[in-house]
């Protein structure tokens, strides 16, 4: 059986130039939302959801481009290296689920664009006064 070794190497540099960074992001995006629902407790709160609603589908698009580009990667890259060491039989669960593993930063990724051309599609009723209550 062939083995594949990662090194620590790459690992620092997923974790120093993707993970931490995306975390960082998450959490000064989740204490800014809610210092802004606080600043805005009692203004109009049609416009504090839409901002909010546009925000976080931004940053949902960003992040799910992000793992689906990472996704890809690793999975090509995983793929490749069982290829090359003709490892197909000892990993083949892995090889398949590495394939197919993509598909599912794919799918975030079009419901959060979905979500975010739907908000954009609502600006327009929220200026104009619309309440979406109903």
């Amino acid at each position: 059986m062939v083995s594949a070794v990662y090194s620590e190497k790459n690992f620092k540099i997923l974790l120093f130039y993707i993970i931490i960074p995306l975390t960082i992001l998450l959490l000064a995006f989740f204490i800014g939302t809610k210092i802004y629902e606080k600043l805005r407790k009692n203004k109009d709160i049609n416009h504090t959801n839409y901002v909010i609603n546009y925000w976080t589908s931004f940053i949902g698009v960003f992040i799910a481009s992000v793992l689906l580009s990472v996704s890809i990667g690793y999975g090509a890259a995983f793929t490749k290296l069982v290829n090359d060491y003709n490892a197909l039989d000892d990993n083949i669960f892995f090889y398949y689920f590495f394939m197919a593993f993509p598909i599912i930063p794919l799918i975030f990724l079009i419901i959060y664009i979905r979500k975010f051309i739907h908000n954009l599609r609502n600006q327009d009723k929220i200026k104009e006064g619309v309440d979406h209550s109903e």
